[in-house]
């Protein structure tokens, strides 16, 4: 009995899956910002998608407009970075196409003045 219920929770699993191809990230844009900037991410498979990571950090949030296109908000960050989405069909994998540079955030001077 016990292998029985062991082949049937690996089934399921299976299961769970299927029908779910891994994603591919076609564009990222803008492909440069802060912490903040809301990018738009093009590719293939995204219904379904669990996350959005730049590197190795989440995105602060998500949504997922259509099977071709991701809306995210870059979380903060340094250097470039790839933009990875994950569905339960895997992750993206990376390529010059998914890339996100950050840029230094702007200094805003106030009462400044030369004398």
């Amino acid at each position: 009995m016990r292998y029985l219920l062991l082949f049937a929770a690996l089934a399921f699993a299976n299961v769970a899956v299927a029908g779910f191809t891994t994603p591919v990230v076609t564009s990222v844009s803008p492909g440069s910002g802060t912490a903040g900037t809301s990018t738009t991410i093009t590719g293939l498979h995204f219904v379904g998608s669990t996350a959005v990571a730049f590197g190795a950090t989440a995105a602060t949030s998500f949504i997922v407009n259509s099977d071709t296109q991701i809306t995210a908000v870059a979380p903060a960050g340094s250097g470039t970075v790839d933009v990875t989405v994950t569905n339960p069909g895997g992750k993206s994998a990376t390529s010059a196409a998914d890339q996100f540079s950050y840029m230094a955030t702007p200094v805003e001077l106030q009462d400044f003045s030369v004398h």
